[in-house]
């Protein structure tokens, strides 16, 4: 039986100098990767500081769907206020008669529980009467009642006053 040959001291240093070859070139593969990740994450970090900041996307501005009741029973003044109120921009989506014709002031009802969109109705007419009624199932933000103080409302002075 052929004898199996010992390694010689001399194979024994080659064999750990190749290992130690691959060990070595591994972590120097390793620092260059870290080294290139770093390099890629310095210049993106840079790149941000020097861009100019984009500017922010506008603000969506929400139109306010308005219903407009005529709670005085003067005829067409609800259709004159609807015409007012869609040129200061907001969408009237009903016109009509409230349940009777009593109000003796002008009522701005929000609707939705966003009383911001009440008061810009309120605002654009010129009444302080703002109460909360919400009511979903209307699909609007906002109800106008006009009362009999109607004729006394700063915006309406000019269109109310050449009928």
């Amino acid at each position: 039986m052929a004898r199996k040959k010992r390694p010689t001291l001399r194979s024994r240093k080659r064999t750990q100098q190749a290992r130690r070859g691959l060990k070595d070139r591994g972590l120097e593969l390793g620092i260059l990767l870290l080294a290139i990740v770093l390099v890629v994450f310095l210049c993106s970090t840079i790149r941000r500081w020097t861009q100019t900041p984009e500017k922010p996307l506008p603000v969506e501005r929400k139109i306010v769907r308005v219903e407009v009741l005529n709670g005085c029973g003067t005829p067409g003044l609800a259709k004159k206020v609807t015409d007012f109120l869609r040129i200061k921009g907001f969408d009237v989506v009903n016109v009509g008669n409230a349940e009777n014709f009593e109000f003796p002031e002008t009522i701005v009802v929000d609707r939705v529980g966003e009383m911001s969109n009440a008061w810009k109705v309120a605002r654009a007419i010129g009444v302080n009467n703002v109460i909360q009624q919400q009511d979903l199932d209307l699909l609007l933000d906002v109800t106008l009642i006009l009362g009999e103080d109607h004729d006394k409302l700063e915006p309406f002075q000019e269109i109310l006053g050449g009928d």
